[in-house]
């Protein structure tokens, strides 16, 4: 009997050492250090979802298969540099002192939801569960930091981090605006409505110039590179109400070396231009035979691999119409005239 009831007594002082480091643990875990950061914890690989509000702008974007998409853009892809320089920058965003805490300080401070001062964000992960919940106010007046706050931490308490985090909410700041970029080295053929320019061994010329007249040093270079960063201002399902009833009309075709090619076409409504592009590729098939060399071979693996490409390229525009700039919509409209000039 005495030995069991020493074994209890050491059982009851052992839970209570237990109790006793877990909350000294905690407590030590919890004491702010300057310099810390403000999401210790933070897996990036975890997100799924990330919600950035700020006054009226509000971006959400979700985690697909190669790369997070734009909800309020009907899912268009998001660039991964912006979604990669949002998610250093949370990562990057350590604390400089502990303020304090209480709603009257929330308020004064812009870190209050919806607040006109107030950036919100929210991370969820794979089964939009909230990861992180935490909104940024103002700045101090002699100062480079922002107060920040957990929304999902009961004690309300205060930060100053040592910067300020970029944290954009808008869609704009998300969107992969580049649809192609093709270097005027790689294409053989521009073909518009009244032109035709081919690839030579002096580059790209315009054929048939007139008697008398001569290219025109400014607009040919235009049209040369009319596929180098190509960008959109807006992008829209192609059955969005806000394009519907567009006619498109064919303006250039511009065929490349390996044998693929774009097409472009475009139409108007009010001052605004919108644009339409495919791909394709001239080889419809490819017929491998058992004496060919590597180099054979490899040639035309990298043909099936291009063609697959453009197919891709298909899939995924043809379900999108883009708004661009006037001065995309100038270069895609050129006409042979504009091309030329008197002789001087």
């Amino acid at each position: 009997m005495k030995v069991n009831r020493n074994l209890a007594i050491i059982a009851i002082v052992l839970l209570i050492l237990s109790a006793w480091a877990y909350r000294s643990g905690r407590a030590r875990a919890e004491r702010f250090e300057r310099g810390q950061p403000f999401l210790a914890n933070l897996n990036p690989d975890e997100i799924a979802k990330i919600q950035i509000t700020h006054g009226a702008d509000s971006v959400t974007l979700k985690r697909g298969e190669d790369s997070f998409t734009v909800v309020e853009a009907k899912g268009y892809p998001a660039k991964n540099e912006s979604v990669n320089r949002f998610i250093r920058s949370l990562l990057d965003m350590k604390l400089d002192k502990e303020v304090g805490s209480g709603e009257e300080l929330h308020k004064e401070l812009g870190l209050v939801p919806g607040g006109k001062d107030t950036t919100e964000v929210v991370l969820s992960n794979p089964a939009d569960k909230e990861m992180v919940h935490f909104l940024v106010g103002t700045s101090p007046e002699n100062g480079s930091g922002a107060f920040v706050r957990r929304v999902d931490d009961e004690s309300g308490t205060v930060f100053l981090t040592s910067s300020r985090p970029s944290l954009n909410a808008t869609k704009d700041g998300y969107l992969d605006k580049d649809i192609v970029d093709v270097k005027r080295d790689d294409v053989a053929r521009i073909t518009g409505a009244d032109f035709a320019i081919l690839a030579g061994e002096d580059g790209l010329k315009l054929q048939g110039v007139p008697g008398g007249r001569e290219e025109k040093a400014s607009e040919m270079n235009q049209i040369k590179g009319v596929l180098s960063f190509l960008r959109y201002d807006d992008v829209f399902l192609a059955d969005d109400p806000a394009v519907a009833g567009l006619r498109f009309s064919p303006k250039l075709e511009v065929e490349l070396k390996d044998g693929s090619g774009y097409r472009l076409a475009l139409a108007e409504r009010g001052e605004e231009t919108y644009l339409q592009i495919s791909g394709y590729h001239t080889v419809q098939r490819v017929m491998v035979s058992r004496d060919e060399s590597d180099a054979q071979l490899e040639e035309k693996a990298d043909t099936l691999a291009r063609a697959d490409e453009m197919a891709k390229f298909n899939a995924f525009h043809g379900s999108w119409v883009y708004r661009v700039s006037d001065a995309i919509a100038d270069k895609i409209r050129l006409a042979k005239s504009d091309l030329t000039q008197s002789k001087s």
